[in-house]
């Protein structure tokens, strides 16, 4: 299966966190890199349908890449983290 690359369309660095967000094919997600998390908010039809969504919240990008099996969204985590090198 061949996935898309990730195309970043909003990355911010502040003094305690990088934001990212990005698209990949049809999926789209923000992620936010602290000292202590790796918190992942998928843009899908739960989270408008709510209006409001805080996403998961892992230790690590490893955490997160063995949580979510969608190639677009791990592709999404992937290229978050490489970012927060």
């Amino acid at each position: 299966m061949t996935t898309n690359k990730p195309t970043i369309t909003e990355s911010k660095l502040t003094a305690t966190a990088l934001y990212v967000s990005a698209t990949c094919g049809k999926h789209s997600a923000t992620i936010s890199i602290t000292d202590w998390e790796f918190r992942v908010i998928v843009h899908n039809a739960s989270a408008r349908r709510n209006r409001f969504s805080i996403g998961k919240g892992f230790r690590t990008a490893s955490d997160a890449l063995t949580h979510y099996k969608t190639a677009e969204i791990a592709e999404i985590i992937k290229a978050a983290d490489a970012l927060n090198r």
